[in-house]
């Protein structure tokens, strides 16, 4: 019985492996936007630290309920804080179009994370979609700029 958990757990690992592998080349070639990678978070691996130097620019990372993508080729492997959310430079995150993936306001990064016509976030309890394109304000600060979809519970 031992033996056959084993087998089943290492096939798990394999196609989770082989699945996140496909996702990786995808992103990283442009084939899928944010709002893909923020659907399909379960195949994409939790960041770590290592060696990001011969990463292809673009693969998706998942770090503390948001993916991410690499924006500059780096090398982690000393560096324990230099995660996606704190290592600005290197990283740019992803939103999604899609409010039932939507993620918490965060402010963007320099020019990356500008949020984009019709991208959406929680602000507040509610889901705010955004109206205009490179938008560096939240719902708080230009609310003009964003649509209340309504609370969470409600969407």
């Amino acid at each position: 019985m031992a033996e056959i958990h084993t087998l089943a757990l290492e096939a798990m690992r394999e196609k989770g492996t082989a699945d996140a592998a496909a996702l990786a080349v995808r992103a990283a070639g442009g084939d899928v936007d944010g709002t893909f990678l923020n659907a399909h978070q379960a195949v994409i691996p939790t960041w770590r630290q290592r060696d990001f130097s011969s990463v292809p620019l673009g693969t998706p990372y998942k770090w503390r309920g948001r993916v991410y993508k690499l924006w500059q080729q780096h090398d982690a492997s000393l560096q324990p804080d230099w995660t996606p959310d704190n290592a600005v430079s290197l990283w740019d995150v992803c939103h999604s179009t899609d409010p039932a993936h939507a993620v918490p306001y965060q402010d963007p990064q320099g020019v990356r994370g500008l949020w984009q016509e019709n991208e959406c976030c929680i602000f507040d309890g509610h889901i705010w979609r955004c109206l205009v394109k490179d938008n560096a304000y939240g719902p708080a600060a230009l609310p003009e700029r964003w649509e209340d979809l309504g609370t969470v519970s409600e969407s």
